[in-house]
């Protein structure tokens, strides 16, 4: 396990946002808001603030995850 998928499945736990900085594109570097909700087969599904859906992320493309203090409440069980 990555110290990426071992800091999201902790905040999933305790139901708190992160920060996750990622490339989707060669060169092309995001930073989204998420509640993290599971990490199966290589990807993290998560629901994105900015989309207000939930969304897929390869692990792989991952660069940097930030546990913050904001709390959420589930819209669905957290799997992780």
């Amino acid at each position: 396990m990555t110290d990426f998928e071992s800091m999201l499945r902790e905040a999933g736990r305790e139901q708190r946002r992160v920060l996750v900085q990622f490339e989707s594109t060669p060169g092309t570097i995001y930073e989204r808001e998420f509640e993290p909700y599971a990490i199966r087969d290589g990807l993290l599904y998560a629901f994105s603030y900015l989309r207000n859906e939930m969304r897929t992320l390869p692990m792989r493309d991952i660069r940097r995850v930030e546990v913050t203090p904001r709390t959420f409440t589930p819209r669905q069980p957290v799997d992780l």
